[in-house]
């Protein structure tokens, strides 16, 4: 059994145990610890610190003088290495190539695509589930979505798009 199947067993039995169908995980975590749970290795000081300038990177907006728009100023390029473990490199919006700057957004657009196809799924599911309830039927065109966001008053100036 993985260690995701271990906790996913964990928040099942709490479910079974407490009878409560939502949850806060910070209550499964407390209910499992009182439960002798294995506790995750914590991170290094390194580690954190590393994941904290990845989430400033992340974080860095800035705005278009002509546009007025405020755009993300760092991109991520993930990598793996031969041993299959995947890290990231970061670079600059200003600094990126062309190569990059396409395999960021083609990257950031394939993961727009995995969440979009596990919506659907999710919502096809759910509707199998409860066929005696209104059907949900989500629009997966964002086509108008972006347009309007991009044309609403005041958008893109200076917060993060």
């Amino acid at each position: 059994m993985t260690r995701n199947e271990q906790l996913q067993a964990l928040i099942q039995r709490y479910k079974v145990e407490t009878g409560d169908k939502t949850v806060d995980m910070d209550l499964v975590a407390a209910w499992a610890i009182e439960r002798g749970a294995t506790m995750p290795k914590p991170k290094t000081a390194r580690e954190l610190f590393a994941a904290q300038l990845a989430d400033a990177a992340r974080a860095e907006y800035r705005v278009d003088p002509k546009t007025g728009l405020s755009y993300r100023a760092n991109h991520a390029l993930r990598q793996r290495t031969r041993d299959g473990r995947q890290y990231v490199l970061w670079v600059d919006m200003e600094d990126a190539t062309h190569p990059q700057m396409l395999w960021s957004l083609s990257d950031r657009r394939q993961q727009m695509v995995g969440d979009a196809v596990h919506l659907k799924i999710d919502e096809t599911i759910w509707n199998s589930k409860h066929p005696n309830e209104p059907q949900i039927q989500l629009d997966m065109d964002f086509t108008y979505d972006v347009e309007e966001r991009l044309n609403s008053p005041g958008f893109g100036e200076g917060e993060a798009a």
